[in-house]
């Protein structure tokens, strides 16, 4: 489509015609994004014949278990040993596979690098990125589309999610006519968007609202109003419930609020940190300092903690970006 990045000739050439052992590889807490691409692309090559396996570091949260293959996600803590070809999408950081890329890639193995995030560090035999697709999940519709390859209702729907995840709801700023078309082109291929919707948003447990609204009372706005952030405990919430809310939507929905900021305690003593902003600063910006890094508008890094400390160095640079000072 205009304005797109077309698929390099390298990954059609292995991909319309594929042998050997493919690795449809995930990042950690996988979402809809990765998930959906991810599933996809790998359910598209399944039924062009080829040997396809799907893992990660992390299970699939319920709230996605409904994406056709997600029955065929492996979890690993290392890989079983190396693949003919690997492919991974929405992953910017080769660092977020933990470990099971390096696993994974043997001395001959190609890496298939298919992301819109401008950052993204090119860790692959081929880097396809292209920051102008609001969606990887663009580019995965593009791919297929480039190899003549029917789309058919499974492909359709995890990437329909990528689309609709990755965009936000079609609410973020990202969201093009491109977008829209690629969609529609979806929904008639077989996606069902009430259905994606119902799953996404219409699923809660019942103690789901209780959770979110004690979590929600501690939403912090600085003093000139520019920023809101929202710190959660570790053990305050679980892996499911922060999987299927988007917390860091809620801070960034005030009247003035300039970047949002949801910072997460992490079992592991880390502290998860998602940033949003408004156009007024990039916060991928901040994400870097911090060794993260995301869109302008949508970016995240890892800290170390204790909380309150992470907190206090996040928002420094927050503040300092803000004041218009390099972060």
């Amino acid at each position: 489509m205009s304005g797109a990045v077309a698929p390099p000739g390298e990954l059609l050439e292995a991909l319309r015609k594929p042998s050997g052992t493919i690795l449809c590889l995930g990042h950690v807490h996988p979402d809809g994004d990765v998930l959906g691409t991810l599933l996809g692309l790998g359910l598209a090559l399944s039924a062009a014949g080829a040997s396809v396996t799907f893992a990660g570091p992390h299970p699939v949260p319920d709230v996605l278990a409904f994406l056709p293959g997600s029955d065929r996600w492996q979890v690993w803590k290392t890989a079983p040993g190396p693949f003919d070809i690997i492919v991974m999408t929405d992953c910017p950081n080769p660092d977020r596979s933990e470990g099971l890329l390096e696993g994974a890639r043997g001395p001959q193995s190609r890496v298939f690098n298919i992301d819109h995030h401008p950052d993204n560090r090119r860790y692959g035999t081929v880097n396809w990125i292209d920051p102008t697709a609001a969606a990887t999940g663009e580019m995965i519709y593009d791919l297929l589309v480039a190899l003549g390859w029917p789309i058919r209702p499974d492909t359709a729907l995890g990437l329909y999610t990528a689309v609709h995840t990755d965009t936000g709801s079609f609410r973020y700023s990202n969201t093009t006519p491109r977008t829209f078309r690629i969609a529609a082109a979806l929904t008639a291929a077989g996606a069902e968007p009430a259905l994606v919707t119902d799953r996404l948003y219409q699923r809660r447990p019942k103690d789901a609202l209780a959770i979110l609204g004690s979590l929600l009372g501690r939403v912090e706005m600085s003093d000139d109003g520019r920023v809101a952030t929202l710190t959660v405990p570790e053990g305050a919430a679980s892996e499911e419930f922060m999987a299927a809310e988007d917390l860091v939507t809620y801070p960034r929905s005030i009247a003035g609020v300039k970047v949002a900021v949801l910072l997460r305690a992490e079992a592991d003593g880390r502290v998860k940190a998602s940033l949003r902003g408004k156009g007024d600063v990039p916060v991928n910006r901040i994400a870097h300092r911090f060794g993260g890094g995301g869109h302008e508008n949508a970016a995240g890094c890892t800290l170390p903690g204790p909380l309150a400390a992470a907190k206090t160095a996040l928002l420094a640079a927050v503040r300092q970006a803000l004041d218009g000072c390099a972060p």
